[in-house]
């Protein structure tokens, strides 16, 4: 490859970026597919708990098998999508990709990652509970006012899983250089997220559509079998959701990367 996706040789504008992530989402979505899929399914285990109980596939904080089972199905997702990153960032710099290479790096990182995502959650954590100690009657305007700095420091810290398996950092490390690199791009991050999140609901917006127009058209002998391939449907979106958003991530920490040594110079 040429003119490799990743790194960028330059800082890129919005167009450009967007158009990188599409390239990179192009090139490997075939290759990356697998591990997504993987990902969104263990990021399940506890829904699939519930239902095999005929239960609501809501999280009950009084089940214990529900709870483990939500903690460790997430853990591991994050850690497939962590491969994914690497693989899409070996494809985009025109490196091979070799087997399950990246998924056995990823792993050996598994204790950073959890320590990571504990710790980014908790310093969002920490603005919103306070809302949770005032009236019922003044909680929601709380959380609403408390929402604020808590997306701030959510984006600010929601590059320090890539930084710790593309940029080879520590965890705390980690956490500092997401905040740095994103510092001064506030905003551009977050509109990036926007338009990333936005194509990735449009897409579960129209499976949904499409989906609840076959199940109005068959009959009750057909509701099994039809919500059989919805559910398939479904999860093929998500899947292929979570390989765009992977690639835009990779784009985008990419980009800042080079914003920031250009800023250095």
């Amino acid at each position: 490859m040429p003119n490799a996706l990743y790194p960028p040789l330059k800082p890129r504008s919005f167009g450009e970026l967007l158009d990188a992530v599409l390239q990179i989402f192009r090139l490997s979505l075939l290759k990356c597919l697998p591990y997504a899929t993987l990902a969104i399914i263990a990021a399940q285990l506890s829904a699939l708990y519930y239902l095999s109980r005929g239960r609501l596939p809501v999280l009950d904080s009084n089940d214990p098998i529900g709870v483990a089972l939500y903690g460790v199905g997430s853990l591991i997702a994050v850690i497939l999508w962590m491969a994914l990153l690497l693989r899409q960032s070996c494809i985009a710099s025109g490196r091979p990709v070799s087997g399950s290479a990246q998924l056995l790096d990823t792993l050996k990182r598994a204790p950073a990652i959890a320590a990571i995502a504990l710790l980014a959650g908790a310093a969002v954590a920490v603005f919103l509970l306070p809302a949770l100690a005032l009236a019922p009657r003044y909680r929601t305007a709380g959380m609403a006012v408390l929402l604020a700095p808590a997306i701030y420091v959510g984006i600010a810290l929601s590059l320090a899983l890539p930084a710790l398996v593309l940029a080879r950092k520590g965890v705390l490390a980690s956490l500092a250089y997401s905040f740095r690199l994103v510092r001064g791009n506030w905003w551009r991050v977050a509109m990036i997220y926007v338009v990333g999140l936005a194509v990735i609901w449009t897409l579960c917006v129209l499976v949904a559509t499409i989906a609840a127009v076959a199940m109005s058209d068959n009959g009750p002998d057909d509701a099994a079998i039809t919500r059989a391939i919805t559910a398939a449907a479904v999860l093929a979106v998500l899947a292929v959701g979570l390989t765009f958003y992977s690639a835009l991530t990779l784009a985008l920490f990419g980009d800042l990367e080079v914003r920031r040594m250009s800023r250095a110079e």
